[in-house]
């Protein structure tokens, strides 16, 4: 079994647990639980359908068909096995459903959970899983959406716990819980087997170790829910407080090295991920480093490492003549995921680990958390040690970088993919001739191997070459070099980082990718550096013959701590001296350069019109509340039975109005972001027709085709061209393209919503594949 086939299985088993989960969970709203067994076999054979349909590559209509012709077989055997006739459902077996119906709505509306399970409550509960796991199993599996695919369950959840018993709530929703992160966790993971990348990490960051350390952080939730949740306080209140829900997403994240540099600065940039405890809070604060990434394929930057146990000194990658300064550090993890820890580089000596077992790989200096050690370390712990920091200066360094190496090592530090100009070269897999051109180009007048590096570093940090700008595509092969180099030329570390080491290689100088964090905030009531997710950082490391790896940094905007000697940079990161590094230039235009037309409140339209969230109905407490047999009671309990179908029918317009406005307000003082958005919502419009515009298809190309369909879709030509010229140029008043740029989108979006009919406006509103969660930072 392959990889993705073996995940894609986990996944499905993780889908049905989380149904079962849910399914026990009813067992607050009846008296007893005789029915569960024929809700359990009604879950699974749903799933199983949706499974074999979806497998056969039955489309959905047809899957749906095999689906309802399932359930009323299956229910008829189960549940009206008194019935006249076999396993099809008889003239008979529907007045036992009618009077089952009526059974049911009368205790429905007279009596509070929990009540005696009747058959007709049976046929309900059944109805509402069957469905709701084909609907999970075709948002898991057919869009591949993981918030669609709890959503279902999430409902049904919802309304057991707002209509049922006070029983058992602690396991109920720990259960509940687990079964949601499971299903997050193998569509992460199923994710992973099926994305190409340009940079990733061998050890400890593949799809196993996302399966066995989610695993592994569900378990010990479940056991936390289910043990120690009673002795919490307040752990008898309600179990669902709306006023609660939206705290923002999990400070937990898994860091895959460069992969998750995105997510990192971008998604959870505010999130502190670790603290660091220095004796002098300017002398020894530096670059945390993770590990390094040494083979680049072609495709992907990775590392296929060795480990050892380590306790006490380490030993040494540096060169026994290279002045050291010793750093010591007490790092506590909070929200760190994945094995690798930070540290100054190099590590010395291991001081304390609270328990927690520790191992190294001298040759790139990777501190990690053992396999066993894992599950312990999850929630965080606190780690001293010490740093031998190399200081390197000029004069120290060698005119040949590579003098008197062993060629193996030379060898594994300088590989590239085969040319494309050699036989047998696989596109997209060989490494282009012009960018080993262009690093002979730019090194031309270098005398050293120093020299040639920093004339390299130089040529990104040159303004008028490269901008720093978190908003890039992420497309992860080589021919993203050449993009970056030639096309784009804006990009964040994790492009300037690689290029970089590949060009170096290219003209024969060892080189390999560093990743980590910048050293962060300094806190004066903790007296420590706080560090975020904004402050995840990849950098080049150069290698020369008797010294070591050596820090450069060609990303605009940073530099390290200490090293300016060798580097000509002032130290700067994230909001400090950042913009010296790169001559001073702004990424986003300065705010009294806008028009009035484009600032204040958003006006660019999105796909259809911004859609309210829908209106919940409150529920009064508990059942008894309401009163037995009150008016007032049943229309409060059909109230929650509409808004939990509300949740599900609204929460894809309601997140769409949430993130756009969240997108139009990070975007209003910017041009070239409101420009980016106008195309944003005019190829969204064009998607819902079915014209997609593929990753490697450039403005002309997409319009050109669009034209071809004879559809009419409004200027969209001038809007690729607007978006161009602010995407690939600085014209020297950028508000008027910005201006036509939503202009044009607009008249597209309305021409293209003019072909819709009302029904398919209606699906498109809460089509999850119409949802694009883009997050905009400017600079």
């Amino acid at each position: 079994m392959t990889p993705r086939r073996f995940v894609g299985f986990v996944a499905e088993l993780a889908l049905l647990g989380l149904s079962l989960a849910v399914t026990i969970g009813l067992e607050r709203l009846f008296l007893d639980t005789s029915y569960l067994s024929d809700l359990i076999v009604l879950v699974i054979a749903s799933h199983g359908l949706a499974i074999v349909a979806r497998r056969a590559g039955f489309g959905l209509a047809v899957a749906a068909a095999v689906s309802a012709a399932g359930m009323l077989v299956a229910g008829n055997i189960l549940l009206f096995s008194d019935a006249a006739g076999s396993i099809i459902p008889s003239g008979e077996t529907l007045t036992f459903l009618r009077a089952d119906l009526r059974d049911a709505w009368t205790i429905f509306s007279a009596d509070s959970a929990p009540v005696e399970p009747v058959r007709g409550f049976i046929v309900a509960s059944g109805f509402a899983l069957w469905w709701s796991a084909f609907l999970a199993d075709w948002a898991a599996f057919r869009l591949r959406s993981p918030l669609e695919a709890v959503a279902p369950a999430t409902a049904l959840f919802v309304f057991a716990a707002l209509l049922g018993a006070d029983a058992n709530q602690i396991v109920h929703g720990s259960a509940y819980a687990a079964g949601v992160g499971g299903v997050l966790l193998t569509m992460r993971a199923d994710r992973q087997t099926r994305e190409e990348v340009w940079v990733a990490s061998g050890t400890g960051q593949g799809v196993s170790t996302t399966l066995r350390i989610g695993a592994m952080v569900a378990a010990l939730a479940v056991v936390f829910g289910a043990l120690a949740g009673p002795a919490i306080p307040g752990a008898g209140d309600v179990l669902l407080d709306p006023s609660n829900w939206d705290n923002g997403p999990q400070t937990r994240s898994v860091i895959s090295p460069l992969v998750e540099i995105n997510a990192s600065l971008v998604e959870q940039s505010s999130f502190e991920m670790f603290s660091v405890k220095v004796d002098d809070p300017e002398a020894d604060k530096d670059y945390w480093r993770l590990m390094a990434l040494t083979d680049f394929t072609g495709q992907i930057w990775k590392r296929k490492s060795n480990f050892d146990d380590v306790r006490g000194a380490v030993d040494t990658d540096v060169g026994a003549n290279v002045p050291r300064r010793t750093v010591r550090q007490e790092i506590t993890t909070r929200s760190l995921g994945g094995i690798y820890l930070p540290a100054a580089y190099e590590v010395s000596n291991l001081v304390e680990t609270s328990n927690i077992d520790l191992e190294y790989e001298s040759a790139t200096g990777a501190l990690v958390i053992t396999r066993e050690s894992e599950a312990r370390a999850a929630a965080g712990f606190t780690y001293v040690l010490e740093s031998a920091v190399p200081e390197y200066s000029p004069t120290s360094l060698p005119a040949s970088a590579t003098a008197g190496l062993d060629a193996s090592f030379v060898d594994e530090h300088t590989t590239l993919p085969p040319s494309c100009s050699s036989g047998g070269a696989t596109p997209g897999e060989c490494w282009p001739d012009n960018v080993t051109l262009l690093a002979q180009d730019i090194t031309a007048g270098a005398t050293n191997d120093y020299q040639r590096v920093l004339a390299l570093q130089n040529h990104f940090l040159d303004p008028s070459n490269f901008t720093y700008d978190l908003d890039v595509a992420l497309r992860h092969d080589v021919n993203d070099i050449e993009d970056f180099l030639y096309v784009v030329q804006r990009g964040y570390c994790e492009q300037f980082a690689s290029t970089f080491a590949a060009m170096a290689r290219s003209i024969g100088i060892p080189a390999r990718v560093a990743v980590g964090f910048t050293w962060g905030d300094w806190d004066d009531d903790r007296q420590e550096y706080v560090v975020r997710g904004e402050h995840a950082h990849a950098w080049p490391e150069v290698y020369f013959a008797g010294v070591g790896w050596v820090v450069f940094d060609p990303t605009p905007g940073r530099a390290p701590a200490h090293g300016s000697e060798i580097t000509g940079l002032a130290p700067a990161q994230l909001n400090e001296n950042d913009a010296s590094n790169r001559g001073g230039a702004s990424v986003a235009p300065p705010p009294s350069t806008i028009a009035p037309g484009i600032t204040g409140q958003p006006t660019i339209p999105g796909f259809g019109e911004e859609l309210t969230p829908p209106t919940t109905v409150p529920v009064a407490g508990s059942g008894s509340g309401a009163g037995s047999g009150s008016a007032l009671g049943v229309l409060l309990r059909a109230g929650v039975v509409l808004g939990a179908i509300s949740f599900v029918l609204g929460f894809i317009p309601a997140l769409r109005h949430l993130l756009r406005r969240r997108r139009l307000h990070r975007v209003a003082a910017d041009p070239c972001g409101r420009a980016e958005l106008a195309w944003d919502d005019a190829t969204d419009a064009l998607a819902v027709m079915g014209m997609v515009q593929a990753p490697n298809e450039t403005l002309p190309e997409f319009t050109s085709r669009v034209e071809r369909t004879g559809t009419r879709v409004g200027p969209l030509a001038q809007l690729a061209n607007d978006v161009a010229i602010l995407r690939y140029s600085v014209p020297a008043d950028p508000v008027p393209h910005a201006i036509a740029a939503q202009s044009a989108a607009r008249e597209v979006v309305r021409a293209c919503r003019a072909s819709r009919t009302f029904t398919q406006l209606l699906v498109d509103a809460v089509d999850p594949r119409t949802l694009r969660l883009r997050s905009y930072s400017p600079g």
